[in-house]
């Protein structure tokens, strides 16, 4: 693949229900702009800083932007392993490398019964793409060593691996495995096999 890998995903964390009250704002308001507004004057996300106000509010906005309707609202309304489920979903659809990651490491591995990704795999993984996107061999090591670190944070705060690199299923509902169906069916490969996924 030659898209352009963006990479930018040191900038923010999980924020998942920060996620929940931006998701909000919007079926509230019909704009993004608005939302925008909103993060800025009304210190919608209760955040200390204008600076602070500005990363995270154009992360999220630029994650939520990559959701359906349907999954805006069910993102809006949601919890548990749902809120998880769809909030890696956004991060997969932002960042082509992080759904690499999460469906050639995560969902792979465990449908081959090997329980963990390691180090090792994670940095023959590293390796073999920046054979295919110049983005990532660009960067310093210090750069990949942080985008290593909010990669494998991400995962843990959705659920996906413990702090040993242990890949640990999530449950989603029935109801979002079929929103998910309808909207974009490709997204369930991204996680491991179980419970309602299967």
């Amino acid at each position: 693949m030659n898209y352009s890998y963006c990479l930018s995903l040191t900038g923010a964390g999980t924020y998942k229900q920060e996620m929940v009250l931006t998701a909000r704002a919007y079926l509230d308001k019909g704009n993004w702009d608005a939302v925008k507004a909103s993060v800025l004057d009304d210190n919608l996300l209760q955040l200390n800083t204008t600076s602070n106000k500005k990363r995270i509010g154009s992360e999220l906005i630029k994650r939520l932007r990559t959701l359906s309707p349907e999954e805006l609202e069910y993102l809006a309304n949601c919890s548990g392993d749902d809120l998880s489920a769809i909030t890696w979903i956004t991060f997969c659809r932002t960042y082509p490398f992080m759904r690499e990651f999460s469906s050639e490491l995560i969902a792979e591995r465990f449908a081959k019964m090997k329980p963990d990704v390691t180090k090792e795999v994670y940095q023959a993984f590293v390796e073999d793409k920046m054979y295919e996107h110049q983005e990532l061999a660009k960067l310093t090591d210090a750069s990949r060593e942080k985008v290593k670190i909010r990669v494998f944070g991400m995962a843990r705060d959705c659920g996906l691996l413990d702090r040993s690199g242990t890949i640990t299923p999530i449950y989603p509902s029935p109801s979002f495995v079929s929103l998910i169906k309808r909207e974009s069916s490709d997204d369930l490969s991204l996680f491991p096999k179980v419970g309602a996924i299967s």
